[in-house]
């Protein structure tokens, strides 16, 4: 009666609970989403035991009938095609322990999110996909784009703060990926965004398409980038290519066949192949050549130095030194000043300076200036204007030295007509500020160029030099001669006794001789202020100055003189905040020639002898008058009587 009762009482519970049903020890109610509602703490759920036979004996199975196979050893249930087993692992490939490991030996693919899947294991899933961690680092995969904008694609990198290494065959990292981005292949510490590390003596990175090798390589001390195979090597931006390594070692710049060690540029028909260094345009081309005894630059064009890219003047170009203070400075100045020229050449301590005016061509130097024509080795010649000089200094040509006074052959009237030109100009070859010391002076007086017109007249010469005066007088430019006595004529006063020897031309006088009080720019130049009176004259034009910035005397023009402190001058680039002027250009400066004085002087000299000799031949013949006069005298003493004779003894010798 039990069992009959037990199954009323379910058959009771059942139907007070509608639909579901519960089987429990403890009158709980089912849950609502299952028809049956099984439970217990100390007994199972038994299902049908059967065969494999049996299983698959039954007839039209429901979708999700379960049954335990006894000879497999294993629950299977029925999905509406086949039966499918839920093992713990078996000959069909699903899932199987093994001790504390899991495993899969299915023939087929493994999906995860997929129920298609084409590769082994397959995970479906936008974001994150497999993950590897022990609780802090993170190796996970992710596919689309992240929350910083980067592009959709397939991640694969660690999630957490740390980096991503690759190996193989279980050795140490063989490419590193830092947090900050840097990649280190051979490294774990790469220092850029591509480091490649390899031991000394072995190549790094290498790029080829079976044939053509591009590849570095790291040697003791050096670092090499270049081609391993019989091939240029050539650098290119934008697509196009800019500098070209020949096989031969030529590099080109903008050409990819260079002909020359360095090539910059196409040579076109220049024909400048084999230099050291070439530079073209496609038409017209610069080499370069060094050779055991020279450096050759050969130009199918002019040649120009244009420094700081335009040629404003401001750029310095240096030759032994990194510190060119001159437009071109060959070695050191040192402390000589010598800044600012065109030219410079130094050797740390001196220097000499070149530097180009608009009037003139400056030489400045902190030595001497000795030249040395074919190496002082004797025969050596120095022409000015001339390029084959007949003597170690020749001078051609000449300069026109207005205001002077000179005589010359007048043409104009009868032939041989010598006439007095004031003023005329005087063609001068050298001139001299101070003496000119030689141990002889020659002077051109070969009969055959001159046409005489008879002799000298030596009396009127005499009296010429009569007439002029000696003076004793020191200079005014003190810095220049100092204190320094001279004896010698005035060219203002030998102009009135002997006019032939007196030049005048153009050129400065110290009038002025000191330094100015102020210097000020103005709109019109520079007005310059004295203490003392300048003493120019009102018709100044021109002053010669010195600047300390320059250390070389300039010209300036005058522009006004507003009193006798005070002169403006014309200017552009005055900075200095005192000058030392000079003085003031005159039209009218008078010079000597001495060579005449000197001529002078030998006429008159022979003059003196003519009379001297004369003087002498006179008291020559007043001697034999004399004479004669004596011997008379004693003849007639003789004839007289000797009374007379001893009286007038006598009286001769009391007297």
């Amino acid at each position: 009666m039990k069992p009959v009762f037990s199954l009323l009482l379910v058959m009771i519970f059942a139907r007070s609970y509608a639909q579901n049903i519960g089987i429990n020890a403890t009158g709980a109610t089912p849950h609502a989403s299952a028809m049956l509602d099984v439970s217990s703490t100390t007994k199972g759920f038994l299902a049908p035991r059967m065969t494999t036979a049996q299983r698959t004996a039954i007839t039209s199975p429901a979708i999700g009938l379960m049954v335990y196979d006894t000879d497999t050893n294993n629950f299977w249930f029925f999905n509406g095609v086949s039966w499918t087993q839920v093992s713990t692992g078996s000959a069909t490939n699903y899932w199987s322990a093994n001790g504390n490991d899991i495993f899969n030996n299915n023939s087929g693919n493994v999906g995860i999110g997929t129920n298609t899947p084409s590769e082994k294991l397959t995970v479906k899933a936008i974001g994150n996909g497999i993950t590897h961690t022990d609780g802090t680092i993170k190796l996970t995969t992710y596919l689309g784009s992240d929350a910083a904008g980067d592009p959709a694609g397939g991640w694969l990198g660690t999630a957490s703060n740390h980096p991503l290494y690759f190996y193989a065959n279980g050795g140490a990292p063989r490419m590193s990926v830092l947090t900050n981005g840097n990649v280190g292949i051979g490294t774990t510490n790469p220092i850029s965004k591509l480091s490649v590390q390899t031991p000394t003596n072995s190549f790094g990175l290498t790029h080829t398409d079976g044939t053509v090798t591009l590849e570095t390589y790291i040697s003791t001390g050096q670092g090499w980038i270049g081609t391993g195979s019989n091939h240029p090597l050539t650098f290119f931006t934008n697509g196009l290519q800019q500098m070209t390594i020949t096989a031969n070692g030529n590099v080109g710049i903008g050409t990819g066949s260079p002909a020359n060690k360095l090539q910059i540029g196409a040579l076109g028909t220049s024909g400048f192949n084999g230099n050291d260094i070439a530079l073209g345009n496609g038409t017209n081309a610069t080499g370069l050549f060094q050779s055991n005894s020279i450096l050759q630059v050969a130009s199918t064009t002019d040649i120009a130095f244009l420094t700081r890219s335009n040629g404003t003047g401001l750029g310095n170009l240096g030759i032994n030194t990194a510190t060119p203070t001159n437009q071109l400075q060959i070695g050191s100045v040192g402390s000589t000043g010598f800044n600012g020229n065109n030219l410079a050449v130094g050797n740390g301590t001196n220097a000499t300076g070149f530097a180009q005016s608009n009037s003139f061509l400056q030489v400045a130097s902190s030595t001497n200036i000795v030249f040395l024509p074919q190496a002082n080795n004797g025969g050596g010649r120095v022409g000015i204007n001339t390029s084959t000089p007949r003597a170690p200094l020749d001078v051609i040509d000449y300069v026109a030295i207005p205001n002077s006074n000179y005589d010359y052959l007048n043409y104009g009237s009868s032939l041989n007509d010598i006439q007095r030109c004031s003023p005329c100009t005087a063609n001068v070859s050298i001139r001299a500020e101070s003496a000119v010391y030689a141990a002889e002076f020659d002077a051109n007086s070969d009969a055959r160029i001159k046409n005489v017109t008879g002799m000298t007249n030596s009396e009127k010469d005499l009296e010429t030099i009569n007439s002029l005066r000696i003076t004793d007088y020191t200079m005014k430019d003190k810095v220049k001669y100092g204190n320094k006595p001279f004896k010698k004529v005035i060219a203002q006063e030998v102009e009135k006794v002997y006019p032939q020897v007196i030049s005048t031309h153009t050129d400065f006088i110290p009038n002025v001789y000191q330094l100015t009080h102020k210097v000020e720019k103005t709109a019109d130049g520079y007005l310059l202020t004295f203490i003392k009176k300048h003493n120019l004259t009102r018709d100044a034009k021109k002053l010669k100055l010195l600047s300390k910035e320059s250390k070389a005397m300039e010209i300036v023009d005058v522009e006004n003189i507003p009193s006798d402190y005070q002169v403006l001058v014309k200017g552009t680039n005055i900075t200095d905040e005192q000058l030392f002027v000079y003085g003031e250009e005159v039209d009218d400066f008078h010079t000597v020639d001495y060579e005449g004085l000197t001529t002078l002087n030998i006429s008159a000299t022979q003059e003196l002898s003519k009379q001297l000799k004369a003087q002498q031949a006179a008291i020559e013949a007043q001697n034999i008058k004399i004479t004669q006069l004596m011997a008379t005298i004693i003849l007639l003493k003789d004839k007289r009587p000797v009374a007379k004779r001893h009286k007038a003894d006598k009286g001769m010798a009391k007297n």
